[in-house]
Formats: structure tokens, C-alpha cells, sequence
């Protein structure tokens, strides 16, 4: 009558250990789950082998099924508590290689974050908050680097200095939020018409430089002269018509930074002094 009393108990206990393991399994990746299964078909393996070695080894029984099935309780009990053991294992080191793995995900994902925070402030310490083109420390690391390519290796290239005509009377006539339009306009538009290896930059209040660069003996005026039509051809709004000068310096031999830059500067204002909205090439 006790052993019925206790048998449903016992087979309780199994079936919520069984749950247990079983809901430990599920919340586990698939090489977490593999690991814990791993642990259970130990257990197969080594009642074979313990029984193998009992039968063949030290002669304990005459038949290998009996050694397998027909055992002291102390045998039993033994090869019971190593299974245990080889499953707990199992589905300890599962767990520990599913955190292994979470905590792997999560540092990736962290890393990830910050490579994309440190891009983002990266281009800000670059960008002109106003237009989002580059701006003057760009610029000059950019025109650097240009110098020293077109000194060593050749690579041709014109600085173009833009200039937007009366931005001063825009301002003081309409304010600086529409100003800031007119600035935030003409950068759209002289960005969708320069080409893909040009670069463009805000050096100043209204003042905009372009990186062009020159293939042999091209002639840059053609684009500076589609910049300053693309510029003046439609209305802004508000303000109506807007126009440009414009600039050109070609690299020549002995240039620096500071003498290209001033060649091109002084460029624009002859465009300004010729009247505005046009384009002057410095003599090269």
C-alpha cells in the first residue's frame, strides 16, 4: 500500500523534471540544444561501455543484454547518478554557451551601434549644419590632399570659388530664415550638377568651393559656366532670380593650398567687378 502511495509521487517528480529540462531546451539557441542533447546520448553510451567493460573486461556476466539489463541495484544506482550527472552536464554547459552566445549578439550589436554613432559624429565634425555639404576644415584637409596628389602623382585638378551676388541685400531684406533658403538652395542645385568625383564645400557665409577634377587639358569653364546657369535659370522662392560668380584657379606647378586658393579668390571678385553672375578664369 506504501509503494502505491509513492509510486504517482515519484512518477511526478519525473515528469516535472522531464518539463523542466525540456523548457530549459526551448528558450536555447540550436547549438545550445545540440549540447544538451549531446549530454543525453552520453548516457546510452556509457551504460554500453560500463557494461562492456564489466562483461569483457572483469567477467561479471555471461551474456552481454544481461549485464546490460540484469544488475545490483548498487550498479544501478551508480550508472543512474553519472547519467544524471552527463545530462546536468549537458544542459549546463548548454546554458552557459547559449549566454556565451547572447552575450556575444548583444557586443556585436553594441559594436555596431558605435561604429554608426562614430560615423554620424565623424560627419558632423566635417558637415555644415545648414546645407550638409562639407565645410571649411574639410576643405582644407581635402585641398591638401589634393595639392599633394597633383604634386606627386599628376593628378589634375581646379578649384572653383562661388560666390552668391547681393546675399547681403537678401538678408536685410527678407531676414536670415530666408536666407538661409537661398543658401540651402543653391547648394541643392549646384550639387545636382556637378559630377559624382567633384566635391563641394561652404567656406563661408555665401561662399562655396568646388573641387574639380581635370583630365588632361580640360577645360573646366564649361561646368563652372552650367553652375552658374543652373543657379540663375529658375526663380527662388520669395526672393525671385539669384545669381552667382564664379571663380576658377587651375592647379598649376608650384602651387600650394595658399596660392591657388588666393588665385581663385581673386577670380570671383573680377566676376563681381565684371558686373556679377559670370565666370572669370584666373591666368594660369
Amino acid at each position: 500500500m506504501q509503494g502505491e502511495i509513492h509510486e504517482p509521487a515519484q512518477t511526478q517528480r519525473r515528469f516535472c523534471i522531464l518539463c523542466l529540462w525540456f523548457g530549459a531546451l526551448a528558450h536555447l539557441s540550436r547549438d545550445s540544444r545540440r549540447v544538451a542533447w549531446a549530454g543525453v546520448l552520453m548516457v546510452p553510451l556509457f551504460w554500453l561501455l560500463d557494461t562492456a567493460i564489466d562483461v569483457y573486461l572483469f567477467g561479471l556476466g555471461e551474456v552481454f543484454h544481461h549485464g546490460l539489463f540484469e544488475i545490483e541495484p548498487m550498479e544501478f544506482y551508480m550508472r543512474l547518478l553519472v547519467s544524471v550527472i552527463f545530462v546536468s552536464f549537458g544542459l549546463y554547459a548548454a546554458i552557459m554557451l547559449d549566454r556565451a552566445e547572447r552575450a556575444g549578439h548583444a557586443l556585436r550589436e553594441s559594436n555596431a551601434q558605435l561604429e554608426k554613432l562614430k560615423a554620424e559624429l565623424e560627419h558632423l565634425v566635417v558637415a555644415d549644419p545648414l546645407t550638409g555639404t562639407y565645410n571649411r576644415r574639410k576643405f582644407h584637409e581635402v585641398l591638401d590632399r589634393a595639392v599633394s596628389n597633383a604634386i606627386r602623382h599628376d593628378h589634375r585638378f581646379a578649384l572653383l570659388m562661388i560666390d552668391v551676388d547681393h546675399f547681403k541685400h537678401i538678408n536685410d531684406t527678407h531676414g536670415h530664415q530666408v536666407g538661409d533658403e537661398v543658401l540651402r538652395g543653391v547648394c541643392e542645385r549646384i550639387s545636382g550638377a556637378v559630377r559624382s568625383a567633384d566635391q563641394l564645400f561652404r567656406v563661408g557665409g555665401e561662399e562655396f568651393c568646388l573641387l574639380a577634377n581635370v583630365a588632361g587639358d580640360e577645360d573646366i569653364g564649361p561646368l563652372a559656366e552650367k553652375l552658374r546657369m543652373v543657379v540663375a535659370d529658375r526663380p527662388f522662392p520669395v526672393v525671385g532670380n539669384i545669381t552667382v560668380s564664379i571663380g576658377i584657379a587651375n592647379f598649376r606647378e608650384g602651387d600650394t593650398q595658399e596660392s591657388i586658393y588666393a588665385r581663385a579668390d581673386a577670380a570671383m571678385y573680377e566676376a563681381k567687378r565684371k558686373g556679377r553672375n559670370c565666370v572669370v578664369s584666373a591666368a594660369d
